[in-house]
């Protein structure tokens, strides 16, 4: 009987905590593609802003990630399952020109320079 009312109560406490855990491993991951994906927008961007050859590589945008710009600040942002925003900014010596990608998944990235205006245009494949 005792080990009936044990394991009853391990099943009862036990679940709701092992979901809850898997649940923050969850958002935990999908912060870290988001910042990942990040860092390789900010760190192509700012090699085209400082003169650098310009850009066309393959990227994966992530699930719940937008990307906005305005004047020289570019911004990613991602919003967890929970509701909580988190955003990475940052900003250039050049104004930016933005065509946003369009949904989720693998996309075309290509950031140029023209005529002192870097272009960063998310084509969907």
């Amino acid at each position: 009987m005792l080990i009936a009312i044990g394991l009853t109560t391990v099943v009862l406490v036990g679940i709701p905590i092992l979901l809850f855990a898997v649940d923050t491993l969850g958002t935990a991951t999908q912060l870290e593609i988001a910042q990942n994906f990040s860092e390789r927008v900010h760190n192509e961007t700012q090699l085209v802003d400082t003169g650098a050859n310009n850009t066309l590589i393959e990227i994966n945008v992530p699930t719940g990630v937008t990307v906005t710009a305005e004047g020289s600040t570019l911004t990613v942002s991602v919003q967890s399952s929970g509701g909580q925003i988190t955003t990475w900014e940052e900003s250039y010596s050049h104004p930016i020109s933005l065509q946003a990608p369009s949904g989720s998944g693998p996309h075309l990235m290509q950031i140029v320079m023209i005529a002192g205006i870097i272009e960063l245009a998310f084509t969907e494949l």
